[in-house]
């Protein structure tokens, strides 16, 4: 007997509308996004009267939450974490690791391995390493005690013992190596992506050639037009613009991007081409004033203020502190642009950023049944992941 659910009476928000139809999920997959028959006898029902009906928002750019962060390297903190930001609306994601020793990888990799083994709720896509391969001028929170250029050994090393796990890597292509890195990573299908980079227009040209297709919190320690030895350059920010296939990533929190430049990127990349991440730290969904960028360690230290992450003399940001529903209220009610466009800069985009666009991003046949009930206020009441009640 299949196991059947049926999310009646929802405004469902598709990509480019909103309608109200009945939904129908069996064993975990999408079968009908317009049912308006009989419904089958042994189908558990849930009512979504006055509720969008969303699908379920994907994370590419995440640290931690709840009080924890991935590169605690525990089994608890990738519970709590992705715990936390389910009860937001998200259902998958990428742990992200930041700049850090390549002995601290290893033990990440190997709890990320013994952690997909378990039945999880939150679908866990792979690795996104932002660091350590970047720009020390451009490190932002990041330590410069762990950032390095690409050596072709470490390359090797990192992608034998976790090429099957890295989803997607965020570097510096100006960097000596990186060239040898970006080959090794494509042989892997890892998703390379510009990111605290001190690179010009060109650099990003020759990136492209190397394979980048993505850029990393854009307009964060990604520096834009700018004087070198008295000569003009173009940098990062219009060379996303120019290039048509680049996709773009932009903090939601409301504090990292200013809504007119949200409204900018649409008008001239489109919903398809940007991706809305937390690039949340161990302190979302928490009321604390001090916490850590990555490990608990005196030197990782940031405090909370004005609602986002800082390092204490205030010269950066250290991440978000946002969730799922955060990100989506910004992008409504002071952005104003649309649901439809919205959702899809929280779920279909990032999902097609890490080529998991066919599985997940949207409510269509045949895709996983990871959907969200959200509320007129624009509240996650419901999770569904798989068709199990995730919240």
């Amino acid at each position: 007997m299949p196991d059947i659910t049926v999310i009646k009476g929802g405004k469902v928000i598709f990509p480019d509308r909103v309608k109200e139809n009945d939904i129908i999920i069996k064993d975990g997959i999408i079968e009908c996004t317009d049912h308006s028959g009989e419904i089958p006898e042994c189908a558990e029902i849930i009512d979504a009267n006055n509720m969008y009906v969303a699908p379920g928002f994907a994370e590419i750019h995440i640290h931690g939450g709840g009080g924890y962060d991935f590169m605690d390297c525990t089994d608890e903190a990738f519970e709590k974490i992705s715990e936390i930001h389910r009860n937001h609306g998200v259902t998958s994601m990428l742990p992200t690791a930041v700049s850090c020793g390549a002995d601290d990888l290893t033990e990440l990799f190997d709890v990320y391995r013994r952690v997909i083994q378990k039945k999880t709720k939150t679908r866990f896509l792979g690795i996104h390493l932002e660091g350590p391969f970047i720009s020390d001028a451009m490190r932002g929170a990041q330590n410069p005690r762990h950032i390095r250029k690409p050596s072709e050994y470490e390359t090797d090393k990192l992608m034998e013992c976790g090429g099957d796990i890295i989803k997607m890597c965020t570097a510096a292509p100006e960097l000596d190596g990186a060239e040898y890195m970006a080959e090794a990573m494509k042989k892997h299908n890892i998703t390379l992506s510009v990111g605290h980079s001190n690179g010009t227009f060109g650099d990003i040209e020759k990136a492209m050639r190397m394979g980048f297709r993505h850029i990393t919190h854009l307009y964060s320690n990604t520096p834009g037009i700018r004087k070198i030895n008295q000569t003009v350059y173009a940098g990062i920010p219009e060379a996303a613009y120019y290039f048509d296939e680049m996709h773009i990533e932009l903090i939601g929190d409301g504090h990292h991007v200013p809504a007119e430049v949200l409204r900018l990127a649409l008008k001239l990349k489109g919903a398809d081409k940007i991706n809305i991440t937390s690039d949340a730290m161990r302190a979302a969904g928490t009321d604390v004033k001090d916490s850590y960028l990555g490990e608990i360690k005196p030197e990782n230290r940031v405090i909370i203020e004005d609602g986002v992450a800082k390092l204490p003399d205030r010269s950066y940001f250290a991440g978000s502190i946002a969730t799922g529903d955060v990100m989506l209220k910004w992008l409504v009610n002071k952005c104003e642009i649309s649901i439809c466009d919205a959702v899809k800069m929280l779920s279909l985009s990032p999902a097609a950023v890490v080529g998991e666009d066919k599985n997940i991003g949207s409510i269509e046949k045949g895709k996983l049944a990871d959907i969200l009930l959200i509320d007129e206020s624009l509240d996650v009441k419901k999770v569904i992941i798989g068709q199990k009640n995730a919240s």
